[in-house]
């Protein structure tokens, strides 16, 4: 992402929803775990959280927000986390006071819940960037001998199909995806339960005249087939690959 000048939120985003909405639609760009099905304005008892999703990493609970994070909101986020039983908890800001940075390192030596505070940045051009400010602490002897790698996507990582994913392994953990910025445009390699696709996302004041001149590339007639999807700030293309994912290992090898 090309930060050159950064706005605020509220010059994209009309209304905090407006931006949860963007948001449950790219959890991989938080980078805290795989997760599918996110639910905007989910309902825990008589409120509602701004997200929550669940996937191979559980469940997993956001709160987002302009500007700098509030401790109504942190205090939200917490109930919310214990009342879901949530894995993964996030609170999303511009911007955090140290007391809470403080917090939030506390509670991850204490709870078996993640917790994470993740900076968004916008730029000019609308494009939206994060930055883990606090995140679970690892314990490094552990991680070590525990870690585990994605065989699937081995030969990717290997740089065997070429170089634009080629890189370190991919932990099991965030096995979910791949994800890469090539020329302004978010490429998502995503490997589900029972499929793999590929998701297009285009940002920016341009971004449907982007999409369709990109889609041009592949036309139905040739046989290619995709879905459309609109966020308030940006619009996707997804391709269906494979209807082969994490539980089909035994297929892997014909794919």
């Amino acid at each position: 992402m090309n930060l050159q000048q950064t706005i605020p939120l509220s010059d994209i985003y009309t209304r905090e929803e407006e931006f949860s909405s963007d948001l449950a639609n790219t959890l991989d760009a938080l980078k805290v775990g795989s997760f599918e099905d996110a639910e905007t304005e989910a309902n825990v008892g008589t409120l509602r959280a701004d997200i929550v999703a669940i996937g191979e990493d559980g469940t997993i609970v956001i709160e987002n927000q302009f500007d700098k994070a509030d401790w109504d909101h942190w205090g939200r986020l917490e109930a919310y986390a214990r009342l879901k039983e949530a894995d993964v908890a996030v609170l999303v800001a511009e911007s955090f006071e140290e007391l809470m940075i403080v917090t939030c390192n506390l509670r991850n030596e204490d709870s078996k819940i993640d917790w994470y505070l993740i900076q968004v940045q916008a730029n000019s051009h609308k494009e939206l960037s994060f930055h883990h400010i606090v995140k679970p602490a690892i314990d490094i002897q552990t991680e070590k001998k525990g870690v585990e790698y994605s065989e699937f996507w081995a030969p990717i990582r290997d740089g065997e199909l070429g170089e634009v994913f080629k890189g370190k392994p991919r932990s099991v953990k965030e096995e979910g995806y791949l994800d890469k910025r090539v020329r302004g445009v978010q490429l998502t390699l995503q490997l589900n339960n029972h499929q793999c696709s590929i998701r297009l996302r285009f940002e920016g004041a341009n971004r449907l005249e982007r999409r369709d001149e990109v889609m041009r590339l592949f036309p139905e007639s040739e046989g290619y087939k995709c879905k459309y999807k609109e966020a308030s700030q940006s619009v996707s293309v997804v391709f269906s690959i494979l209807d082969k994912g994490k539980k089909d290992a035994e297929h892997w090898s014909e794919t």
